[in-house]
């Protein structure tokens, strides 16, 4: 259905669509409806949206993507796309997630096979000794159409089995997807949050502190085909100093969080910024060739003044210096920081200065102090912008933006902006996002987790959950209208006539340009002809006919028959009767 939404910010919610009547997501079994209803992201305002993505164009159409995941009520991952101006259409999901602890918290795209063709990742985690038959990495590979990234995951890989580590705990809050080691290929960069037994292990290092991991993975060989296998390029334990697999406690690592790819020294070798639970401690891991990686001093940098973790960090070279800068915010201690090179030697932070008093460090500062519960994930955007999200209704989007000339380091040469939704009734927005649309305004994607208010409509579940939230900013947040396209947009009439001998009429409308395929099956699923192959084709109304004969051109038997429309990874059909 389309939706015409008014107010400070462009709102998704949940709308009532779910996968019964005549409207299927192709190769999954629909979810049918409860008593109660239900709806696309479910009814559990604890979960919802936990990651998001923004300003993608996967398929190569021209036309940004929006996606986010669903941190429970099946764990799926969605794709919301431009679809013209000022509107969005829901054109993918992914096929739900059966966890037994948890369903997606991030996702991203690549190409990780290097074979042109880009992939959707996201990671399910585990608890040690349970089993999770989704447990583990899954990767959707476009198929060369319009928005075709399949009903199932192209790729699959449970990290305990796949990887020496044999990670029986593996929860990821925080990855990242890019080809960190100029190789040609993205490689997967994990912040493995795992366990042992005892969960630390011993302060003397005699245990190992075994399934936590910061691991830098690739793909070997082609994604949908025989023979691909997950490779473990690189890894560590946070607080293994000499990387023997024992944990020394020297460093003050902690449960990974977060790892980012950036080039902090500007010297043209990438590293990876990771990041653990322990005061937000931080170190470089730095790619020096392909499959070569170091992370030259082994000091921790202990950002926060208590035990903090991150939702999210970011890079950018906001200063113009030819250096990427490092922002991350800690969760509880509420702080932004920002994170540069002075030296020329990213794998080494200055040890002026310490938590909660940075005065005089050359290399690490607090841009902002929100306190509690201010740190809910960075994005950089151009121009010298930083953005993240905070509590709904209260700082929903806070905007940071470097002066001309001035310095990252320095708190005063930054601007402070503070957005707040009035209709949010609870909630935080973790990990926003920010990228840039073609207007040139960008645009800010807010994943809500825990919001549990929705729009005033009979057409919505009225205990559904706001799931994100789209603003843009032009030097203010304006007010937009914005049409959200669903798949019961998409109109496939009764055809007619019906019962019928020899020829029927088959109608169909579509909201906006897709690829189309219109297809007569038989009653045990056979395909007996395609009416509609494939096509691309306008938004419009569309009439097809059938006269009763299969795709050799033979006449079929009397008897009922399936016309299904397929768009996307969505499908619509209906029966009817031929008569002879």
């Amino acid at each position: 259905m389309r939706k015409i939404v008014t107010g400070f910010f462009i709102i998704i919610c949940t709308v009532s669509f779910v996968f019964a009547g005549d409207v299927v997501q192709t190769g999954v079994a629909p979810s049918f409806i409860t008593d109660t209803g239900d709806s696309l992201f479910g009814g559990d305002p604890s979960g919802v949206s936990r990651g998001a993505l923004a300003g993608t164009d996967l398929d190569g159409d021209g036309l940004n993507e929006v996606w986010v995941s669903s941190y429970s009520n099946g764990g799926q991952v969605f794709c919301f796309e431009e679809a013209g101006t000022d509107t969005l259409a829901f054109v993918w999901a992914s096929a739900e997630i059966t966890a037994d602890y948890s369903t997606p918290r991030d996702v991203h795209t690549g190409d990780l096979d290097g074979d042109g063709n880009g992939e959707i990742i996201f990671h399910v985690g585990r608890w040690t000794g349970e089993s999770n038959p989704d447990a583990g990495l899954h990767v959707y590979e476009w198929d060369g159409t319009d928005n075709g990234y399949g009903t199932e995951a192209a790729f699959r890989v449970d990290l305990f089995s796949a990887l020496n580590d044999s990670l029986g705990e593996s929860r990821v809050e925080g990855f990242s997807v890019g080809d960190i080691d100029g190789d040609g290929q993205d490689e997967i960069l994990l912040a493995n949050n795992g366990g042992s037994d005892p969960y630390y292990g011993t302060q003397d290092g005699s245990t190992p502190y075994s399934e936590d991991r910061f691991i830098i993975l690739s793909v070997s060989g082609d994604i949908g085909g025989f023979g691909a296998t997950i490779v473990e390029e690189y890894s560590m334990a946070p607080r293994d100093v000499d990387k023997d697999g024992v944990r020394e406690n020297a460093l003050g690592g902690g449960s990974p969080q977060e790892i980012i790819i950036c080039d902090t020294d500007g010297d043209g070798n990438l590293e990876a910024a990771c990041f653990s639970w322990n005061n937000l401690a931080m170190f470089f891991i730095e790619a020096t060739g392909p499959d070569a990686y170091t992370i030259g001093d082994t000091t921790y940098r202990k950002l926060g003044i208590s035990d903090d973790w991150t939702l999210g960090a970011s890079a950018a070279d906001n200063d113009g210096d030819g250096k990427d800068e490092v922002y991350v915010t800690g969760y509880y201690d509420g702080s932004l920081f920002v994170i540069t090179d002075s030296d020329g030697d990213a794998t080494s932070l200055d040890q002026t200065g310490g938590p909660g008093d940075w005065t005089g460090n050359s290399e690490i500062a607090i841009i902002h102090e929100f306190g509690g519960g201010g740190g809910f994930g960075t994005s950089t955007v151009g121009d010298g912008g930083v953005i993240n999200g905070g509590p709904a209704g209260v700082s929903d989007i806070n905007l940071f933006e470097l002066a001309d000339g001035g310095n990252p380091l320095d708190s005063s040469s930054w601007t402070h902006s503070s957005y707040a939704l009035d209709d949010a009734t609870s909630g935080w927005a973790f990990k926003a996002k920010a990228w840039f649309i073609g207007d040139t305004h960008f645009g800010v994607l807010l994943p809500y987790q825990a919001v549990n208010d929705t729009l005033e409509s009979g057409e919505l579940d009225p205990a559904g959950n706001r799931v994100f939230r789209l603003a843009e900013y032009d030097g203010s947040v304006t007010v937009r209208d914005i049409t959200f396209i669903m798949p019961e947009d998409y109109k496939l009439a009764q055809n007619f006539p019906n019962p019928f001998n020899a020829t029927t009429r088959i109608e169909y409308s579509l909201p906006l340009q897709n690829t189309i395929s219109l297809t007569i099956y038989n009653m045990l699923g056979q395909e007996i002809v395609k009416l509609v192959d494939r096509e691309y084709q306008r938004a419009g109304n569309y009439s097809v006919l059938w006269n009763g004969k299969d795709a050799n051109g033979m006449n079929v038997t009397s008897g009922m028959y399936i016309y299904a429309l397929k768009f996307g990874n969505f499908e619509k059909s209906k029966q009817m009767m031929l008569l002879k």
